[in-house]
């Protein structure tokens, strides 16, 4: 009875919650509405109400997008009020992808100060400077004049061990690409570790999910840094997430010892999931007149498209399966966070006075 216990009272919240969004007509009215003013305007008797308040009292897109990126950390908060120690931590886990989302962002602003020397005092305010997860100084990140304000802003978080394998002229050389593919390994590291603290089916739906995800997005980055940025295999190993099945396979193959190892990755990747292999073929059998780089590029939204869909269809079938785990408020912070990046879509597209076929052509 412990996880029936443990999940009842939340998984009924968040099942109503996810039927709301199903039966929903927001995102239908915000397209509709003729202009930005209107779109907002929509929000007023919904959960999203606060973003009403923020826009009539700033007029600022830019703070509306950081309220609902504050209210996507209290849903995280919230949920993990109703759950035990283990799934806590877990929850707290997926929050810190948030918290090292908002970390780069404060980064960039320092380093596009420092090494770039433009001017980021009116960027600053639209970052979020409230404790997420662990104790990081942005103000002290924001305002460093030196690397080592860096290292004294994240000293006491999991962050600092990446922080201190670089400095200001490793930074000035490579840019911020190597430090921030270093922290999203962590990340993953740590996710891993999480799930494999979890017991019986709240680790196994948790696995199922992620090494999935593992796999498309290691395929994406492949695409991204090989075709796109053309980086050579060595660099690519460092780029790419060490888990899931893909990467197993091409460690056990030894593929990244290739001096390209493109096509037999190609290979791989067919054998596991042969329907985006075929999109691909037909992207590049259909567009024979693109340039390679507008080719690359299209390959990379069609893959982005591809894991949207995928990561869809993996959290709806965890709906329709065992009531009583995990897995319900994994799909509700994925539809929550689909819904909120409609949400930013749709007024990005407004504020640029898209039309709504194209706003509708974006989405999908």
């Amino acid at each position: 009875m412990g996880k029936v216990s443990e999940y009842a009272f939340i998984n009924a919240k968040l099942r109503a919650r996810i039927g709301e969004m199903h039966q929903s007509t927001l995102l239908e009215a915000m397209i509709k509405a003729p202009s930005l003013v209107e779109s907002i305007g929509t929000l007023k008797d919904t959960r999203y109400s606060e973003l009403v308040r923020v826009y009539d009292s700033t007029g600022d897109l830019q703070q509306v997008e950081l309220a609902l990126l504050e209210a996507e950390i209290e849903v995280h908060r919230e949920i993990a009020r109703y759950l035990k120690d283990r799934e806590v931590g877990f929850v707290s886990i997926l929050l810190e992808k948030v918290e090292i989302d908002n970390l780069k962002n404060a980064v960039r602003l320092w380093y596009s100060n420092i090494v770039r020397h433009h001017q980021i005092s009116y960027r600053s305010s639209y970052i979020c400077k409230q404790k997420i997860v662990n104790d990081i100084n942005y103000n002290g990140i924001i305002n460093a004049r030196d690397y080592e304000g860096i290292l004294s802003s994240v000293k006491d978080t999991p962050y600092y061990d990446v922080f201190s394998l670089f400095d200001l002229e490793k930074l000035s050389l490579s840019g911020l690409f190597p430090l921030e593919i270093a922290l999203d390994h962590l990340w993953f590291k740590r996710l891993f570790t999480s799930i494999s603290s979890l017991k019986g089916e709240d680790r196994e739906v948790s696995e199922n999910i992620y090494l999935v995800d593992m796999d498309l997005k290691n395929i994406l980055l492949f695409i991204r840094y090989s075709s796109y940025h053309h980086l050579d295999p060595k660099d690519l190993e460092k780029v790419m997430i060490p888990y899931g099945g893909i990467y197993q396979e091409v460690e056990r193959k030894k593929l990244f010892s290739l001096s390209d190892p493109t096509e037999a990755l190609r290979t791989v990747v067919r054998r596991k999931y042969p329907a985006l292999m075929a999109d691909l073929a037909d992207i590049r059998k259909n567009d024979d007149e693109m340039t390679t780089r507008d080719e690359n590029a299209n390959h990379i939204l069609m893959m982005e498209e591809y894991l949207g869909r995928t990561r869809k269809k993996e959290f709806t079938k965890i709906l329709s399966g065992k009531p009583f785990t995990i897995g319900i408020t994994l799909a509700y912070l994925f539809l929550y966070k689909e819904e909120d990046r409609m949400i930013r879509a749709i007024l990005s597209a407004k504020y640029y006075k898209w039309s709504e076929s194209r706003i509708r052509e974006g989405l999908l």
